[in-house]
């Protein structure tokens, strides 16, 4: 019996949600970042492994293919992004005058490869690409793992448990897991009903309203509000709670206006650092950075629709064009669900804050 549409269960809505909860990280107390970029390495993990199995692994030189059509996805983007970045620190004065040298800086700024461990980065949040890319290096190996044997999920977890010997959180291995959770589930077709989701949802969104009423609470008594300096191990905890809904949601249909929300996603969160920096939100009165956040937050959205139209759409459909012609069956549709063109995970760092509270 199939299962009936649920519009409310968006994957491209959960993917910007989860970039907006980025935001929030850098401009308020709800420093749910990690929680986010956690959701996104699982989404990450489902989308490739589904994508490997529906499409690249039938096409000509399959790993080849598979593997420029993921740089060619996410490369053109970030470079733009950096750009952006680079011009912005240039404006303001701030750029520094040793940055790591310059042909690291265009090959990380360009390539994504080795981003998280230059001297100097001029948009925080892009060390999560360089994770991202890290997977799809290793990601079709990861796929035919876990696709004879889903308890090599533990593998996935000694690596992750191992990470601070084996590079860091420079490298894919503290992620591994989150990864190897997506890939099991789009492997082995673990579907979380719909009920089971939404439990998962409401007992998430429940223990942050909760978690909110007593920050309040903190603030009107004039007490020093740490409640929601969420830790490390609390945003796993979140992370874990939020799985299950973000699996379900891979099972929705998504329209074009979702998978456009979806894509912006991606192109917001690579912008929105650059641009609270420019706007300086973390100075002033209160209100006075709620008014510099509100204003960060149109342009935000403006300039990333922008880049989205003229820009990003334009480079995909010649990306996907490209693959659709190496396919090595009769001519057929790649899916435009998704899967097709879902946007790279988004990371997060608690390095700097330009927050509101």
């Amino acid at each position: 019996m199939a299962m009936r549409p649920d519009t409310f269960a968006s994957p491209g809505a959960l993917r910007l949600t989860l970039a907006f909860a980025v935001f929030l990280h850098h401009t308020t107390s709800f420093n749910l970042g990690m929680s986010a970029v956690l959701v996104f390495f699982v989404l990450s993990g489902y989308w490739v492994a589904a994508m490997w199995k529906n499409t690249y692994s039938k096409t000509t030189s399959a790993y080849f293919t598979y593997l420029v059509s993921r740089v060619w996805r996410i490369a053109p983007v970030f470079a733009l992004c950096s750009a952006i970045a680079w011009a912005l620190l240039l404006w303001r004065g701030d750029a520094p005058v040793a940055f790591g040298g310059l042909m690291h800086q265009l090959f990380s700024n360009i390539m994504i490869l080795g981003y998280s461990a230059l001297p100097f980065q001029a948009n925080i949040p892009g060390w999560s690409l360089d994770v991202e890319l890290q997977f799809y290096l290793i990601a079709p190996a990861i796929i035919f793992l876990i696709s004879k044997n889903i308890s090599l999920l533990l593998m996935c977890l000694v690596v992750s448990a191992g990470a601070p010997w084996l590079g860091g959180s420079a490298t894919v291995a503290p992620f591994l897991l989150f990864f190897g959770i997506g890939v099991a589930a789009a492997s082995h077709d673990l579907k979380p009903d719909r009920a089971f989701a939404y439990r998962a949802l409401f007992t998430t969104l429940a223990t942050l309203f909760l978690c909110t009423l007593i920050f309040a609470k903190d603030m009107m008594l004039g007490e020093k509000p740490d409640l929601l300096a969420f830790s490390d191990k609390m945003n796993l905890v979140i992370a874990v709670m939020m799985t299950p809904w973000a699996l379900y949601t891979t099972q929705q249909a998504s329209g074009a206006k979702d998978r456009m929300l979806g894509e912006l996603s991606y192109i917001f969160y690579l912008l929105h650092w650059s641009v609270l920096g420019a706007l300086k939100t973390g100075e002033g009165s209160y209100l006075d950075r709620a008014l510099l956040c509100s204003e960060a937050l149109v342009i935000i959205f403006v300039a990333s629709y922008l880049i989205w139209r003229l820009f990003d759409r334009p480079i995909n459909r010649l990306r996907a064009a490209w693959v659709h012609g190496r396919l090595m069956d009769a001519p057929g549709v790649i899916p435009s669900a998704t899967s097709a063109s879902a946007a790279p995970a988004f990371g997060w760092s608690a390095s700097r804050s330009h927050g509101l509270m």
